[in-house]
């Protein structure tokens, strides 16, 4: 009886290991030299002086040196800032920022962002009010009377200043009582506004019965701003 001889069995081939750098998801790509940290950066203060304190990651086997902050708003051109620092491999700076604004941006948070070694972060600017009123000329004589006087009013802050039309301040002459009012009435009630200058004409009033031998002081408000009046000793019979 004839037999048939098996067949040797056929290897299998397997399937190829796929390399190591295909392992799970594709490769990253590499970080960038400086990063800021994820949250918004928010820059606080008056508009001549916003200022913040940014967290940069050196993401590199070197050191960085950070420079060039740049501010971006919607609609306006791009503000440069100020801030540097250099970091050190795989460490974390706390870098302090500050941009200068328009000086009349009324108070109020705005949007932004911030650049950073290239990266863009969001950003909240936070302006404050910055009462900067100026009052030109800034001290004046006075005789006892009524006199005509003209102002000029500068506000370079970033609200609007109210000035009423009638104001008044105590008279000083260097005792521990305060003596008659000084008066001033402007032409009419006024409000100057932010980044503006107003001209007003008014009238200064200084009370007859002040000692005439002493030299008396009174400072006169003006809105947030001080006029120094100034009354000099004068004969009795003036």
């Amino acid at each position: 009886m004839t037999t048939a001889r098996r067949q040797p069995a056929k290897k299998v081939a397997k399937p190829a290991r796929k390399a190591a750098a295909t392992r799970g998801s594709a490769p990253s790509t590499p970080k960038a030299a400086a990063v800021p940290t994820s949250d918004a950066i928010v820059l606080t203060g008056p508009p001549g002086l916003l200022r913040a304190t940014v967290s940069v990651e050196n993401a590199v086997d070197q050191r960085v040196a950070v420079r060039g902050l740049t501010l971006h708003r919607a609609g306006r051109e791009a503000l440069s800032g100020t801030g540097a620092a250099v970091i050190a491999p795989g460490a974390t700076a706390e870098l302090p920022v500050t941009f200068r604004l328009e000086p009349d941006t009324p108070p109020g948070d705005y949007p932004a962002e911030v650049e950073v070694g290239g990266i863009r972060r969001e950003a909240v600017l936070r302006v404050e009010p910055d009462l900067a009123l100026h009052v030109s000329p800034r001290r004046m004589l006075a005789e006892v009377g009524s006199s005509e006087v003209t102002l000029t009013v500068t506000n370079d802050g970033n609200v609007p200043m109210s000035l009423a039309a009638v104001v008044r301040a105590r008279t000083d002459d260097g005792g521990p009582d305060p003596g008659p009012d000084v008066t001033l009435t402007l032409a009419r009630a006024t409000t100057v506004a932010a980044g503006s200058t107003s001209v007003l004409g008014g009238t200064l009033a200084v009370p007859e019965e002040l000692d005439p031998t002493r030299r008396h002081t009174a400072r006169v408000p003006v809105g947030t701003a001080d006029l120094d009046v100034i009354i000099l000793p004068r004969d009795a019979s003036e």
